[in-house]
């Protein structure tokens, strides 16, 4: 997505101020549809995101006349042989992924205000302010990308808060034994309803889907990962049945946290559904996964289950088309014909 010089970094420009031994970011320049923030520009540590940085609605003004008197910079990387006027603003419906360094502390208010395609965003758990606002009519926003703090903290909840639709999380943290893990997550959507209590002349708010749960199982910034497993029944109840497949996948394949009972819950629901756990594979071309599906989950299945799941698998790939996965599935079944007549012999 990014337009990439030789070297292969993101070629942008920026307009910053500097604030003691810090740099404020103004504005972004690119011709692509995403921004990457650099941890430094022209030797300052980049800590902050001004407000209205990202929002085609920036009073453009006063960020001329900030020019003007010399108290906001532009940043023009060597890759770019002059900064020109067909660098326009990377602001508002042109902006589709947003990267913060670990180095950015502050957002400010409405920096992301009627960005209406912004769909991925990645931060980190240094992150420790953000302004009110920050993502008024916001409504793509699915993905997410968060790194916590030392502490194990971060500012995810702070967003999840003001993101009621269906969000994915790569979450890096660390596991038991102190190691990077990644955990893939998924907070359903949730929407607010106020509906008239006439009797007692009130307003009476009600909240629909579980996603207000999931958003809730955080304690002082960190993710209790035990009171988010817990909620897998309410998930499977009310939400659609991809994405509590989605949830039971990730939860598995990437099992940061992840107790026994709550493995079990969730494997138990691969299972009992693995045809469309296996449909869903191939239609990804996501071989790995096809194979994660066979090989780790599958082999508590009975015999006559899973060569039925083999066969309807296999004529699936190959009316996709798609010849790696139509070979490895003949090869298991291949496999399993050979253990069943060893199994004969002896």
């Amino acid at each position: 997505m990014y337009e990439k010089d030789r070297a292969g970094e993101a070629v942008q420009s920026f307009a910053y101020e500097r604030k003691e031994d810090s740099a404020v970011i103004w504005r972004c320049f690119s011709h692509d549809s995403a921004a990457e923030i650099p941890e430094q520009i022209d030797g300052y540590r980049v800590a902050e995101i001004a407000p209205y940085a990202f929002s085609a609605h920036m009073d453009e003004s006063v960020l001329n006349k900030k020019l003007e008197q010399g108290e906001i910079h532009i940043f023009v990387p060597e890759a770019i042989a002059a900064f020109d006027g067909t660098w326009k603003p990377l602001c508002g419906s042109s902006l589709a992924e947003i990267v913060l360094p670990k180095t950015v502390k502050k957002v400010g208010r409405y920096c992301f205000y009627d960005c209406s395609n912004l769909r991925r965003i990645t931060f980190s758990g240094e992150l420790s302010d953000w302004g009110s606002g920050v993502f008024t009519r916001c409504h793509q926003i699915h993905e997410l990308q968060v790194s916590v703090d030392p502490e194990g903290k971060s500012y995810l909840k702070d967003v999840l808060d003001e993101l009621p639709e269906e969000v994915r999380v790569e979450y890096y943290c660390r596991d038991k034994n102190g190691r990077e893990a990644l955990a893939r997550l998924i907070f359903p959507e949730f929407y607010e309803e106020g509906v008239e209590n006439t009797p007692a002349r009130i307003l009476e708010t009600h909240v629909h889907g579980s996603g207000i749960s999931y958003r809730n199982c955080f304690q002082e910034r960190k993710l209790d990962f035990a009171q988010y497993d817990m909620l897998f029944p309410y998930a499977r109840a009310w939400e659609r049945s991809e994405m509590a497949t989605a949830l039971a996948v990730g939860r598995l394949r990437f099992p940061v946290g992840l107790g026994d009972k709550a493995k079990k819950q969730y494997e138990s629901y691969v299972i009992e559904n693995s045809r469309e756990i296996g449909t869903c594979f191939l239609d990804q071309r996501d071989l790995e996964g096809l194979r994660w599906l066979l090989e780790e989950q599958l082999p508590r299945c009975g015999g006559k289950e899973r060569e039925k799941l083999l066969d309807d698998l296999t004529k699936y790939a190959a009316g996709l088309k798609y010849p790696e996965a139509a070979g490895y599935l003949m090869n298991c079944r291949r496999s399993k014909d050979r253990a069943t007549r060893r199994r004969m012999e002896l």
